[in-house]
């Protein structure tokens, strides 16, 4: 089995190689099974409970595939729900969406990260980028931005955002979550007001 080094090195000889001769579509589907395989192989090691064999394939295929969201992707999954590396997670979700800005499930899997680990300012700044994406749930990014807003005692703006987030709900099961969200914030900023008022006399 190639060193990971090697596996570099014998990728950039491949592309180098490949360059020449083949044409544009060839390549893709080329490099299109590749990834598919490695992505294979890692499922396997997986499956077997092999953790630290899946990840080293995933970089064997990002050695010769940097740019591919998929492989980065598949990469946070597995250093997050497999080995526990948050901060690589993280890594590797932001670069899934780099290369594909459009990558809905890097958005929710990364939201779902950075609202367990109470970074609301991470959180907040990609529910801004994906609302910008077509064909995103609105109302999970409402949902999310009303939750940072909660975290940070702004009560009237969290309730500014649930309320957004039910204008766009499709199903009675996200209405009825956010509402849930509403009534815990108008007690909350009651709460927050009467200690005020407490102070104050």
């Amino acid at each position: 089995m190639l060193h990971f080094r090697g596996a570099c090195l014998s990728a950039d000889r491949l592309s180098e190689g490949l360059e020449g001769y083949l044409p544009s579509q060839t390549k893709m589907d080329i490099y299109e099974e590749y990834i598919e395989s490695i992505i294979q192989m890692a499922d396997q090691a997986i499956d077997n409970g092999q953790d630290d064999e899946a990840k080293r394939w995933f970089e064997r295929g990002l050695c010769e595939e940097p740019g591919s969201a998929k492989l980065h992707f598949r990469m946070a999954c597995l250093l997050l729900y497999g080995l526990d590396d948050k901060a690589g997670a993280e890594q590797h979700y932001l670069l899934a969406i780099k290369f594909k800005p459009d990558y809905r499930s890097a958005y929710v899997n990364l939201a779902q990260l950075y609202l367990d680990n109470e970074k609301y300012l991470g959180l907040e700044n990609l529910m801004h980028k994906a609302m910008k994406v077509e064909g995103f749930n609105k109302t999970f990014a409402y949902e999310n931005l009303g939750k940072v807003a909660e975290a940070q005692g702004q009560f009237n703006k969290a309730i500014a955002h649930y309320r957004k987030g039910m204008m766009q709900a499709l199903e009675n099961f996200d209405v009825d979550d956010l509402k849930d969200h509403i009534k815990r914030n108008k007690y909350k900023r009651l709460k927050k007001r009467w200690k005020l008022w407490q102070r104050e006399n």
